[in-house]
């Protein structure tokens, strides 16, 4: 794997945690709750931009999340939160994102061929942002 490919995998993977979390957010009840995903909203975000910046500095495209995932995300959210709305049920939602997110982060920094550090870096800081919110979300499990 490649500069390009491992910065855009991190890029849409920061991307898909955003979608998450705005497809979730508003079914949120507690404040506590709300903060919690706004906090790893905002880290998402700088990580994503992190990487969209990376890209365009070395003449690269931005690859985003294909359209049908944002939408099955959206659907799959909704209709999880319609059936359970509590913010149990949503943080476990989380949880598995994070945990596919995790995985994911890993397996593709082990083919990561390249040998820039800040890519490595950007790598390891959405894989502990992952973590985090796993260990942050089981306290509302």
């Amino acid at each position: 794997m490649n500069d390009e490919k491992m910065l855009n995998m991190i890029s849409k993977n920061a991307e898909m945690g955003v979608v998450g979390i705005d497809a979730v957010k508003d079914y949120a009840t507690s404040d506590k709750f709300k903060n919690e995903l706004d906090v790893q909203r905002r880290e998402y975000n700088k990580i994503y931009k992190s990487a969209h910046n990376m890209l365009k500095e070395n003449g690269c495209d931005v690859s985003h999340p294909s359209p049908m995932a944002k939408i099955s995300t959206e659907m799959m959210s909704r209709m999880k939160t319609m059936t359970d709305p509590t913010d149990s049920k949503i943080a476990e939602m989380m949880l598995q994102g994070s945990a596919m997110g995790v995985a994911k982060v890993i397996r593709n920094k082990n083919e990561y061929g390249g040998d820039n550090e800040e890519i490595r870096d950007l790598a390891d800081k959405l894989r502990k942002t992952e973590e985090l919110n796993i260990e942050n979300m089981k306290r509302y499990l």
